[in-house]
């Protein structure tokens, strides 16, 4: 073989080596990719098999809760029942032994007074056979003596007609009979539900807050007339056999903002309904757990500064009288979120102060009426970036709750809600940018007010 010949055979054997080692290679490839594909389908399977176990697990608890339920309402029913049945029964029996006695005590007197009389005609009669068998030796006044003793004797005394004596009875509804009401009542009872009759349907994470919204199930039901009960557990509850629920709304709306929760800890949801006219609520919802992981509102704590802060963070209590601003402690306001102002306790209020929105830090009350700044002062006049509007809201003081809610509109705009004492105005808000976070403000002087946000 020439030198040519045997470098040509080389290159080739060396080249289908390398092809080989690249299809080992791809083919370890493909199948690391394959089984990975495996092991994450394998995962997603598991995961169906715990969700179709904990669906199992829903029903037959459920449904064992429920049978349960059942069987504890007619146990107290019937127990209900009997006691009523034997309290009526002897209330009753009561009632004829009073009709007896009070009829019978008049007719035993009479009776016995007869009874005497009956003694006395039988002793007379057998007094006057003995005076017809010795008539003939008998004087005269001893037979007319007789004669007017027995004549004394003729007068009845006056017995009761029947008609005038009790004849006790009893009378029951007859149409319907007790027993067909009964019968009624007790076909009527209970109503078995797939589900209950209003879900949680969604659960929104806010800072320090959930907004909770729920439906009917039966959207055909009309809504008139119905009254919604949010309850929420304590926080870290697991059980909802165990945990102690507290209701947090009541009302007609479908949604509501649970505010005050400790972020990262869960909480047991669960919304019942009552509609107009009934005196008990509806079975609850299948209960929810969530959380939020958002951290609660919270003024900035500053150094020598006019304000203390405490309730970790959310309560701003005012200690000296120079008019200064208090901020959030960051841009923690964003398009989507809302935030409620509690005024635990206030003064009168001068124009300059009150409580506002703004793009950036304030570091002067000036600043309040500047670019970039949504201010509602305490007389209830609105500045929107210096330029007071024409609605006014009610004044700011002591037990009063102001809330701003911001909604993005486009990339430069806002629009902003802000509620007072159930008046409400809505503004348009041109800002550098509506994706960023606003900073939420308390500008005061006097020592007097205490601010808390929720």
């Amino acid at each position: 073989m020439s030198d040519s010949e045997e470098k040509a055979s080389s290159t080739s054997e060396r080249l289908r080596e390398e092809y080989r080692k690249h299809v080992k290679s791809q083919i370890s490839l493909d199948l690391v990719d394959t089984i990975t594909t495996l092991e994450q389908h394998h995962e997603q399977l598991l995961e169906l098999c715990e969700q179709i176990n904990l669906a199992k697990k829903q029903v037959t608890d459920s449904a064992s809760n429920t049978k349960t339920t059942i069987n504890t309402v007619f146990e107290n029913f019937l127990a209900a029942v009997t006691d009523t049945v034997n309290e009526r029964c002897k209330k009753l029996i009561e009632e004829v032994e009073k009709v007896q006695e009070e009829a019978l005590d008049p007719l035993e007197q009479c009776s016995q007074m007869l009874e005497a009389k009956v003694r006395e005609a039988s002793e007379r009669v057998e007094q006057g056979k003995r005076l017809q068998k010795h008539g003939g030796v008998l004087a005269k006044d001893t037979v007319i003596r007789f004669q007017e003793e027995a004549g004394a004797m003729t007068s009845l005394p006056e017995v009761p007609a029947l008609c005038a004596v009790p004849s006790v009875s009893v009378e029951f509804p007859s149409d319907p009979s007790l027993i067909e009401g009964m019968h009624q009542l007790l076909a009527d009872a209970g109503t078995v539900s797939r589900m209950g009759p209003v879900q949680i349907t969604n659960i929104v994470e806010k800072p320090g807050a959930l907004l909770v919204s729920w439906e009917e199930v039966d959207e055909d039901v009309s809504d008139d007339g119905i009254e919604f009960y949010l309850q929420c557990s304590t926080a870290g509850a697991v059980d909802s056999k165990t945990a102690a629920f507290h209701c947090r709304y009541k009302g007609p709306d479908y949604s509501y903002l649970l505010r005050d929760i400790y972020a990262g800890e869960s909480y047991l949801l669960r919304v019942a309904s009552r509609r107009e006219g009934s005196t008990s609520l509806g079975p609850w919802s299948l209960v929810q757990s969530a959380k939020t992981t958002i951290p609660h509102f919270r003024w900035q704590q500053r150094a020598n500064s006019g304000w203390t802060i405490a309730d970790e963070g959310r309560l701003a209590s005012k200690v000296n009288s120079d008019l200064e601003v208090l901020h959030s402690d960051g841009p923690l306001l964003v398009p989507g979120t809302s935030v409620l102002f509690k005024v635990a306790c206030g003064g009168v209020g001068c124009s300059d102060e009150g409580l506002g929105l703004a793009c950036k830090p304030i570091s002067g009350p000036e600043q309040l009426l500047y670019q970039g700044a949504l201010f509602l002062n305490t007389q209830g006049c609105v500045f929107l970036d210096g330029v007071s509007r024409v609605t006014w809201l009610p004044a700011i003081q002591e037990g009063v709750h102001v809330s701003f809610a911001v909604e993005k509109v486009s990339s430069i705009k806002l629009r902003v809600y802000i509620e007072c004492q159930d008046k409400q105005v809505t503004y348009e808000w041109g800002v550098p940018d509506a994706h960023s976070g606003l900073y939420f403000v308390a500008s005061f002087g006097e020592p007097c007010w205490r601010i808390s946000v929720h």
